[in-house]
């Protein structure tokens, strides 16, 4: 946002606006005591501010010499100019007041000291001038005051504004001209390629000059001096210095003076804070470490904004992640398939919120329960979105097309024409007879399962490639005549990989103890599961796993 309008500073009068009555009241008296005359302080227009008196030191009780302390004698008769009595008190070339040397007119005649007059006459100028220097000071002082309630200002704004990054630099610049008593000032912030300059805020600045072109930090050796140095950088003429990118627009918004403070954080520089006086200025050393620290504030604010902004995307993509993988969670079967004469028992353990694995039940007329297992490689967005894309080719294929062969090559050409070539799974896929209890299956690249029968664990033959690398891909059928009392699981590679501190994996030969263990024991399909995940958890210890694991148990009843 661009500010417009002016900032004014009320213009000074009269020595009352400047100093208050009882220091005006001391600085009377000492200059009426040097003077060994009546001196009185007046208006600009040569009113008496206070009353005359004589004042005169008193001496030590001890009687030393040097003074001790101001005697102030009131001038009970009255009083008249001499004739050089008039000084004049000049700040910013405007008369505020004058001082004025009196002589006490006495019933005997007005009182003169004729001796003390050449000193008079030179010490009218001076006390004038120690007014002025007295006032300058005031108004230094409260110019001070004033910058340092402007620089509280900012850091509060920073501090306690929100994450309203707008607003805060706004109230920088219109704060920086207010505290200066700058012509204008401007925010530019280093664009993401690090070289171009882009106006974020201005205060009293005029479309023209905010349109007139691109500032490029090779280009501005300015910007690159106070970028390179980490220091202001001051410009005594606009107009005239080679290194101003644009002077003539410089000098149509009537610019003079200017520094150039760089917004650094953390060793980074940020942007940069442009202060313009509309007079020749020369930016005393408080006015600098004014400027430093505020453009130092700014950028901690803009590195503080940023780093909000960055949570807050990150936040918004875990809730989106978390509501992907709720909706990949609901792919997973919610319940165990009722399929006569078997007890059958999936379990999914992703190990993030979005995970590569699945299974799925698939049920095919007449009396045959279609099993999935399927690992996708990788994890994360990129292995659930090909885990959500196999699912559906698998279903909508398996509900078509009778022979299993067939099913997984056609999955395997879906994936090959919508993926890259690292982009590739591994499955089983079994289909289950209630009436034969037979188990017709095909692996493509996947694990082969593992079969208890009679307290001895083998592995099934499986045999065909990946899917999602060759479109041509052979996917062979095998068969096994299940009998009462087998048990098998099928499972990813996430359960034998498993490893412990050491590196040690958990191993196809743990796994076959584990399931020999549940057999014997005559555990039913979900404790079997429950079982496997237990022992190998109790292998791994607490190490993070590195893999999604997905187990289904089938016990033959």
């Amino acid at each position: 946002m661009i500010f417009s309008g002016t900032t004014t500073r009320r213009n000074v009068a009269e020595l009352t606006d400047y100093l208050d009555m009882k220091t005006l009241q001391r600085l009377q008296d000492e200059f009426s005591a040097v003077a060994g005359q009546p001196v009185c302080i007046c208006t600009s227009d040569g009113r008496a501010l206070l009353a005359p008196c004589r004042a005169e030191y008193e001496a030590t009780p001890s009687g030393e010499e040097e003074p001790c302390d101001l005697k102030r004698i009131p001038c009970k008769a009255g009083y008249v100019d001499t004739d050089f009595s008039e000084a004049q008190v000049v700040v910013d070339d405007e008369v505020i007041g004058q001082v004025r040397l009196l002589r006490e007119a006495t019933a005997e005649g007005s009182y003169v000291n004729a001796a003390l007059e050449p000193m008079h006459k030179n010490l009218m100028p001076l006390m004038a001038n120690m007014l002025e220097q007295f006032c300058r000071g005031a108004v230094q002082l409260r110019s001070r005051i004033q910058q340092l309630v402007a620089l509280h200002k900012v850091t509060a704004q920073i501090t306690t504004g929100g994450y309203d990054f707008q607003k805060v630099l706004d109230t920088i610049t219109r704060t920086v001209v207010e505290a200066t008593d700058a012509k204008a000032s401007t925010i530019r912030l280093l664009a993401a390629d690090g070289q171009e300059l882009v106006i974020r805020s201005g205060c009293n600045l005029s479309d023209a000059y905010l349109d007139k072109g691109v500032i490029r930090l090779d280009q501005s050796l300015i910007d690159q001096e106070a970028v390179q140095t980490g220091k202001p950088v001051y410009i005594a003429d606009i107009p005239s210095d080679p290194r101003v990118v644009y002077p003539d627009a410089a000098s149509r918004e009537g610019f003079a003076s200017g520094l150039c403070a760089p917004m650094v954080f953390k060793g980074r520089c940020e942007g940069l804070i442009r202060v313009y006086m509309g007079q020749t200025h020369k930016f005393d050393w408080f006015e600098t470490e004014l400027i430093k620290t505020i453009a130092n504030a700014a950028a901690a604010a803009i590195s503080h904004s940023r780093l909000h902004e960055d949570a807050v995307h990150s936040w918004e993509i875990k809730r989106q992640v978390a509501m992907a993988g709720e909706v990949q969670r609901r792919m997973i079967p919610d319940r165990s398939p009722s399929f006569e004469g078997f007890d059958i028992f999936g379990e999914y353990v992703p190990s993030q919120q979005l995970a590569g694995d699945f299974y799925d039940y698939i049920n095919l007329p007449p009396d045959n329960l279609g099993i999935a297992i399927c690992d996708v490689v990788g994890k994360g967005v990129r292995a659930s979105l090909l885990m959500a894309s196999i699912r559906a080719s698998l279903r909508a294929h398996a509900r078509n097309v009778y022979d299993m062969s067939e099913v997984l090559e056609q999955v395997n050409r879906d994936l090959c024409a919508d993926t890259l070539i690292s982009d590739f799974a591994t499955m089983f896929y079994g289909v289950l007879n209630s009436e034969t209890l037979e188990l017709t299956y095909s692996c493509a690249g996947h694990l082969p399962p593992m079969l208890v029968r009679d307290g001895k664990c083998t592995e099934l033959e499986a045999a065909g490639g990946v899917l999602g690398i060759f479109p041509d891909m052979d996917y062979p059928i095998s068969r096994v005549d299940l009998l009462p009392g087998d048990v098998i699981l099928i499972y990813t590679d996430g359960l034998n990989e498993a490893a412990n501190f050491e590196g040690e994996q958990f191993g196809r030969q743990r796994i076959a103890e584990a399931l020999q263990f549940a057999a014997a024991e005559g555990f039913s399909a979900q404790v079997i599961t429950r079982h496997c995940l237990w022992c190998m958890r109790r292998f791994a210890g607490i190490q993070q796993r590195g893999d999604d694991t997905t187990l289904v148990a089938i016990r033959v009843k």
